[in-house]
């Protein structure tokens, strides 16, 4: 288990606490996300784009240009 976690520390050049507080923002975020999109789908006229903006956002902050791979990879599956 703890190889892993090095390996995937090693892969993102990060130390463990950056990755922990990295996470908790992004999942922050992400919480708030799918809350603003619950009320928007309730009241249209709130939130508009707010979950569309995070996920764009932490995309662009997080995984363009992101020195683990793995995450290009992902992309390209995807893009299929």
């Amino acid at each position: 288990m703890f190889k892993g976690i090095k390996d995937h520390l090693k892969k993102s050049n990060e130390t463990y606490f950056s990755h922990v507080i990295w996470a908790f923002k992004a999942g922050f975020r992400l919480v708030w996300a799918g809350i603003a999109s619950f009320i928007h789908g309730i009241f249209p006229n709130l939130f508009p784009g707010t979950a569309a903006k995070t996920v764009i956002d932490l995309y662009h902050e997080r995984l363009v240009d992101h020195p683990n791979k793995d995450y290009e990879e992902y992309i390209k599956e995807y893009e299929k």
